[in-house]
């Protein structure tokens, strides 16, 4: 259970360091306050999508990782690729968690780090969005 848990904080420190840095690349381009123009808008947004992809590519790999190591699995019939680890991992931190593929083990923490990570960072998202977008209503 420790070592899941090293995993998942490991997996959420990563995660935040790239999404707040990408968050602040968005805001460069597209910085809250400031009429933005179209495009710039539309890469700031791009670059936040980009961010969280990654994040779920990241926890994706840990919990492949988890899975090699012993700590857990993924309960489905056949989890036979990457995109069934990534596609866990993204309903996850979307906090969609649709329960097609359900975690095993101590997978379970590191799916629980998963889905507050992906709350944290879309909470950070969305005020990124607000502030940005309050000002074309302005």
């Amino acid at each position: 259970m420790i070592g899941a848990l090293l995993l998942g904080f490991t997996l959420f420190a990563i995660s935040l360091y790239i999404h707040l840095w990408m968050l602040r690349g968005a805001k460069a381009l597209s910085p809250p306050g400031k009429d933005p123009r179209h495009l710039c808008l539309l890469a700031g947004a791009s670059i936040v999508l980009l961010s969280h992809l990654m994040i779920a590519a990241i926890f994706a790999g840990g919990m492949y990782l988890a899975s090699v190591w012993g700590l857990g699995g993924l309960e489905k019939d056949v989890i036979d690729s990457w995109m069934d680890y990534y596609y866990f991992a993204l309903i996850t931190i979307s906090t969609v968690g649709l329960g097609d593929i359900l975690p095993a083990g101590h997978m379970r923490a590191i799916s629980g780090i998963a889905a507050l990570t992906g709350f944290i960072l879309i909470s950070c998202t969305a005020q990124y969005v607000y502030k940005t977008m309050s000002q074309q209503e302005d």
